[in-house]
């Protein structure tokens, strides 16, 4: 059984001339955390920034140089839990005391940061959209494990890259695409479809649990849309259609302008897609636990409470706080989230001796559902068993062992 106690941090600077500081026993305050609607994870600490040899930390340390947090459990080997690229340097000094505060964010931050105008033509799958998006601001993709079904037309004019990647996952999850979640390693990014873990965390309240919040709220709900027209001579838009949601909770009522173009059909199609989106009350539950370093954002966790309903959930925000050595999550029903893609289903009679190619994920030591399980890069493989109806039910073996160490049982549609 895991001990959190057993995990250690180390908090390093990387130089502009990448010279490594291991600063651990000079910070505090130190957190990161992966917000739900951000697409970047990150990192805050102070440091102590008293005078050395090689002059003060916030010298050495300048906007845009690295800093990374490293893990160990029960003094073993270190292993990164993330990093990230300076935003904030901020020295001060207050009462005959030196201090530097830092803020860091991964990879993904200048996506989340940056317009532009992108368009992409009818057919374009999911993962070919987002490739081409990270591809052209210097993001290297690694897993890849998301939806991927065909698009129509789309086009972006002057918007953030990480809100456009959202909508491209939302609106492939409305053509029955699974949810998936981005998170970098390194200076990787995989995106992955939510509860990919192989190790799944339970937790009880008591035991290892020391605050659960639980929040039911009406609040920003919508319960109707009104469709309205072209505006008259009186500048007035007359009323088309009225689509009724969830009344039962009062009216809470948004309008909808019919662009020139769209049909009256077409606009109560998104009259229904904003019910669908905002139409019901939002539940939340967040606990608060000891740290376990691995734990991250789209991970799937199980909870067992004496008032919120036992069972799966979905990390959805965590924060890590290093010096209270804790860990507060906001989870969502796994029930709410779809982890199957429904809009590419398996119309190809797999067979003993398929060759085939592996999408990169899990991969486990048997067929059942309990089974362990390992991850593997993306590569070719070779179908060697098949076991109808089993939780994992082919048997896959690398025909490259350079590019994918995939040796085991694979779930239906890791792999095409």
């Amino acid at each position: 059984m895991i001990n959190p106690r057993k995990y250690k941090y180390r908090e390093i600077i990387m130089t502009a001339d990448k010279k490594q500081y291991d600063v651990s026993e000079m910070v505090e305050n130190v957190t990161w955390e992966e917000p739900e609607n951000e697409l970047a994870a990150r990192i805050t600490f102070t440091v102590k920034n008293e005078k050395a040899a090689q002059g003060r930390i916030s010298s050495l340390a300048k906007p845009g140089c690295w800093i990374g947090l490293l893990y160990s459990y029960n003094g073993g080997k270190n292993n990164e839990a993330v990093r990230g690229r300076i935003i904030e340097w901020n020295p001060n000094w207050k009462n005959n005391k030196a201090m530097f505060r830092i803020k860091a964010y991964d990879v993904l931050y200048d996506l989340q940061e940056s317009q532009d105008c992108l368009y992409f033509s009818a057919n374009t799958k999911t993962k070919s959209a987002i490739s081409q998006i990270l591809k052209k601001w210097g993001v290297k993709l690694g897993t890849y494990s998301g939806p991927n079904v065909k698009h129509g037309k789309m086009a972006f004019k002057s918007e953030k890259l990480g809100a456009v990647i959202l909508k491209i996952l939302k609106e492939a999850k409305k053509k029955g695409g699974i949810d998936a979640v981005l998170r970098s390693e390194k200076t990787t990014v995989n995106i992955l479809k939510y509860g990919n873990n192989a190790t799944i965390y339970h937790f009880e309240e008591g035991s290892q649990m020391t605050e659960v919040n639980h929040k039911i709220t009406t609040a920003g709900m919508v319960t109707r849309v009104k469709v309205l027209g072209k505006e008259n001579k009186n500048g007035n838009p007359p009323v088309e259609a009225t689509v009724n949601g969830k009344t039962d909770y009062g009216i809470r009522q948004k309008l909808y302008s019919r662009g020139k173009d769209e049909s009256l059909d077409a606009a109560k199609k998104s009259a229904k897609e904003i019910l669908a989106d905002e139409g019901k009350p939002k539940e939340t539950v967040s606990v608060k636990l000891p740290d376990i370093p691995v734990v991250r954002k789209g991970d799937q966790v199980h909870l067992k409470t004496s008032y919120i309903t036992a069972g799966f959930y979905y990390v959805v925000s965590i924060v890590h706080d290093i010096d209270a050595g804790t860990m507060t999550m906001d989870l969502k029903k796994a029930s709410e989230y779809k982890n199957v893609d429904e809009a590419a289903p398996e119309n190809k009679a797999w067979k003993k001796g398929d060759k085939v190619k592996f999408k990169g994920g899990t991969y486990y030591v048997s067929s059942g559902k309990k089974a362990k399980g390992s991850k593997a890069k993306a590569g070719t493989a070779k179908i060697k068993k098949i076991k109808n109806g089993a939780a994992h039910p082919y048997y896959l073996e690398t025909t490259n062992w350079k590019k994918s160490k995939v040796n085991g049982w694979v779930d239906s549609g890791s792999f095409s």
